[in-house]
């Protein structure tokens, strides 16, 4: 009689615990599918302060990818001469080579840019300066952003 008792009150929890957790999950994914805003790329340079401190999913064409670390890539919109600087975590994979002309979405968190996080000169190769991060500090808009990468989706 105790074993039955047993037996069925452990059915019981194990069902009860079975059904609970699965919503849980779908509303913790539906909330993080959320928290990412998909923008783009225009809405992104005229406004940009209201998208720092974001995770934000925006697309563009890929103009550069860093060859030396391949931890950073520039995208941009309609306007070839307003770039968006990426930069990819120590954490994450280097970005692929390939991606370089592709149009992509990329995921990732906008905030203004620290000192010294593009690289320097030199960094791209011995001695030369990258002449796409020139091109970035000398533009009206988004020089001091980056986005912080968490992944992509090619077009």
């Amino acid at each position: 009689m105790i074993r039955t008792f047993f037996g069925i009150a452990l059915l019981s929890l194990l069902v009860i615990s079975c059904g609970t957790g699965g919503e849980n999950a779908k509303d913790k994914s539906a909330a993080a599918e959320e928290a990412v805003s998909a923008i783009e790329f225009a809405q992104l340079t005229e406004d940009p302060a209201s998208y720092s401190g974001k995770d934000i999913a925006v697309s563009g064409k890929v103009v550069h990818v860093c060859a030396h670390s391949g931890k950073k890539m520039f995208i941009v919109g309609d306007d070839p001469d307003i770039r968006l600087f990426v930069t990819v975590g120590e954490e994450l994979p280097k970005v692929p080579m390939e991606l370089l002309g592709s149009e992509v979405i990329v995921t990732g968190k906008l905030s203004v840019t620290e000192k010294g996080e593009m690289g320097g000169p030199g960094e791209e190769a011995e001695g030369e300066a990258c002449e796409t991060e020139e091109a970035l500090a000398a533009q009206p808009v988004l020089a001091e952003y980056v986005l912080h990468y968490s992944g992509h989706t090619v077009k």
